[in-house]
Formats: C-alpha cells, sequence, structure tokens
C-alpha cells in the first residue's frame, strides 16, 4: 500500500487536484443519474419534500472533519519542520563548540565526524523518509559524536549531541506518519452523503441539482487535494528538503580560519 499512495502524492499537485475533480466528479455523476431518480422518482416528486436542515447538517459534520484533519496534518508539518531546523541548529552549535575546544586534534576530528553524519543524512536516511515507515536506529556516528563529546570536558556538547539525536527521532517518527485510513474513510463518505443530500434536495429541479453538485464537487476536490498535497511532509512537491543540513554540511566541510 506505502508505495501505491506515495507513488500518487509524489506527482505535481496540479496533477493530483485534476484526480481529485476527476474523481469527485464521477461520484456526482453517479447521483445524479442514478441515485437521486432512485430516491426522488423521475420527475422528482418521490419524496415529497426534503428539508434543506439535513443537508446543512451533513455539510456542517463535513467540514468539521475535513478541519480537523487538516489541523492534524498541518500540526504535524509544523512540528516536522521544527525538527528538522533544531536538528541542523544543534549540529551547528556542536560545530562552534568544537572550534572552541583547547585541543585542536579533537576539534577537528568532532566537525569531520559532523560532517560524515550530516552527509549520511542528506544522502542515505533522506530518500528513505519517501518510503516505508523504518525502525528508527542510533546511527555510529551519533555514538561516536556522544563519545567524543563526553571526553571534551564541554558540559554543553554532550548536551547539544542528545538534542540533536531528539530532533532526528521526531523528523523520522512524525515525518513518516500516514494519516490513519478509518480518517480518510469517514471523510470520504461524509462527502458522499453531501452530494447525495444535495442530489436530493434539489430532486425537482434537474438544472439547478446539476449546478449544486457541480459546486459542492469543486468544494469537495479542493478539500481533498489540499489534504492530499499535505499528508506526506517527505512526499511531493511540498516535500521538506534538507536545506539546513546542507549549510551544517558545507560548514562542516569547510577549514575553520583559525586552522
Amino acid at each position: 500500500m506505502y508505495p501505491v499512495v506515495d507513488k500518487f502524492l509524489s506527482f505535481p499537485t496540479p496533477v493530483i487536484v485534476i484526480a481529485a475533480i476527476t474523481l469527485w466528479s464521477c461520484v456526482a455523476v453517479i447521483v445524479n443519474i442514478w441515485i437521486v431518480p432512485i430516491l426522488c422518482g423521475p420527475n422528482g416528486k418521490k419524496l415529497v419534500k426534503f428539508e434543506a436542515e439535513v443537508t446543512s447538517q451533513i455539510a456542517l459534520a463535513f467540514g468539521l472533519l475535513i478541519s480537523f484533519n487538516a489541523v492534524w496534518i498541518w500540526d504535524r508539518g509544523d512540528r516536522v519542520h521544527a525538527a528538522v531546523n533544531d536538528e541542523a541548529a544543534a549540529l551547528a552549535a556542536l560545530l562552534d563548540d568544537c572550534d572552541g575546544l583547547s585541543d585542536p586534534a579533537r576539534g577537528k576530528e568532532i566537525r569531520k565526524t559532523v560532517a560524515v553524519y550530516t552527509r549520511n543524512l542528506i544522502e542515505t536516511e533522506w530518500p528513505k523518509l519517501s518510503g516505508k515507515p523504518f525502525t528508527v536506529v542510533r546511527p555510529v556516528e551519533i555514538t561516536k559524536l556522544r563519545e567524543l563529546a563526553k571526553n571534551s570536558g564541554d558540559p554543553n556538547m554532550m548536551e547539544v549531541v542528545k538534542a540533536a539525536e531528539k530532533f532526528r527521532q521526531v523528523r523520522i517518527r512524525d515525518g513518516m506518519t500516514y494519516m490513519s485510513p478509518s480518517r480518510w474513510g469517514v471523510v470520504f463518505a461524509l462527502a458522499v452523503l453531501l452530494l447525495i443530500s444535495i442530489g436530493a434536495l434539489h430532486g425537482e429541479a434537474p438544472r439547478g441539482r446539476k449546478l449544486a453538485l457541480a459546486l459542492v464537487t469543486l468544494a469537495i476536490s479542493f478539500c481533498f487535494a489540499v489534504l492530499m498535497v499535505h499528508a506526506r511532509p517527505f512526499v511531493g512537491q511540498m516535500a521538506i528538503q534538507p536545506i539546513e543540513l546542507q549549510t551544517v554540511l558545507s560548514r562542516a566541510e569547510s577549514i575553520p580560519a583559525a586552522q
């Protein structure tokens, strides 16, 4: 399931929007041609009367569920983006600390280890973030940095290494979390019910029914497109890029002025 979903989410945003519109247009056509005539009859008078309050309640429930899921997705995205920035900031602080060590050789070794670790994050670990969730394992370079920080005599350096490891765990754990299928399913079901309700409300007016269904279909499509575009922080055109980590890598591989 994961490869198929991620493959679709990796498409350009316009393609995802068009796919959402196509899907919900098909649902709207089915509602208009088959479901509404069955419920309302050929002349639209079988139900006698359909209250607009029913449609309003379904629309309210759909809006609340969409908002709930959108908030979860955006909050997760902000949290992951902040973790990436904080992780890079911690590694940059580690470079600051190693430049101030009294032992230049030890500082050089720490700088080299930071460079190796950051390059591994960018070139090896980052591509995996767009795939199936994997177990967070402590990299060898982090273990080495912990030992070097412990032997450096700088009490802040150990805390910085721990912080970098913590933010990495947040980036992986939260960044690879999928919105549960049950959430998608409930929102999808409410959207279908909303279209049926709109169709039944305009059962006696075919032209008005088509216009109402078209407008609601566009609204639903855009809602789903927004959710899908932001569904995975490391997949698609909106994917988070390791720009901050690349800056740290460039600095770690550069030669300090003092040397």
